[in-house]
């Protein structure tokens, strides 16, 4: 799909991954970018610099975690824009820990990494089909194909992500809706190195494992291959090529998979 002439959503637009998406797709001349964030300033400042460029955009502050919020965001932008063509669902949230993590954090990734995708393809999804068609592209993570050593409650959502977006993209392709789902690994954002640095043991492992894992890639980077990927339609959006092998890996040989992961595992936690 081309970029050109549509109607665009970016959630988690104020910052990393999603504040370079809404750049890079306002670079393809559509005809808005709307910058959703729980940050609204942060939002307003990506939607100020779009807009400066010349094109259309302004910002909604939502907190996805809240699903009357984001029915009544589909409304919103319904009545000002007339819906939407592309609908990037990027807001995600990660927590360290393992079986110990709090029942807050499950319950926030679960909103944020899964639900909110699953709110927001429900409230927009059928003006998209009303309209001809669309195309959604979910934030997951590498997470979601493998694992992500070190934070469990991540690497469970994130593969909520990947099966939603797969369910979507079979259920609805004859509806012409085109699904994506962004795989990415280390990308230097406030996710991989927050202000403040990590908290305990279990934060620290996640970002090792990642780190180790291959380059970290700035988010820049990371939207331009987005766009290219939408452009040929490819379901598995992936920045960091190293991804296809390890997954090529894990389906083809889990057993061996698994065991490769805990001597990775131990380590990480010797070093």
């Amino acid at each position: 799909m081309k970029l050109h002439g549509k109607s665009v959503l970016v959630t988690g637009a104020a910052s990393g991954i999603g504040r370079a998406i809404a750049r890079r797709v306002a670079a393809e001349e559509p005809v808005v970018v709307v910058c959703v964030d729980k940050n609204g300033p942060g939002a307003s400042e990506v939607s100020d610099e779009i807009a400066a460029g010349g094109t259309s955009s302004y910002s909604v502050a939502v907190d996805l975690a809240d699903r009357d919020a984001i029915e009544l965001l589909a409304g919103a932008v319904t009545e000002q824009s007339g819906g939407i063509d592309v609908l990037f669902a990027n807001a995600g949230v990660s927590f360290g820990g393992g079986l110990d993590t709090l029942e807050e954090a499950w319950q926030a990734s679960w909103d944020i990494n899964v639900m909110s995708q699953v709110r927001l393809a429900r409230s927009f999804l059928p003006g998209m089909i009303e309209r001809g068609g669309g195309y959604i592209v979910n934030t997951a993570s590498a997470a979601g194909l493998l694992t992500n050593l070190g934070a469990l409650s991540y690497a469970v959502t994130k593969h909520g992500s990947v099966a939603l977006s797969e369910w979507i993209a079979i259920t609805h392709g004859r509806d012409n809706i085109k699904v994506s789902v962004l795989c990415p690994m280390g990308v230097r954002t406030n996710m991989l190195f927050p202000e403040g640095g990590r908290q305990n043991e279990e934060h620290m492992l996640a970002q090792a494992a990642v780190l180790q894992a291959g380059d970290v890639l700035e988010p820049e980077q990371v939207a331009d291959k987005v766009v290219r990927a939408m452009d040929a339609e490819e379901f598995l959006i992936l920045p960091h090529e190293d991804v296809r092998g390890f997954y090529s890996f894990r389906a083809n040989d889990t057993a061996k998979w698994i065991s490769a992961m805990a001597r990775y595992q131990d380590r990480l936690a010797s070093d």
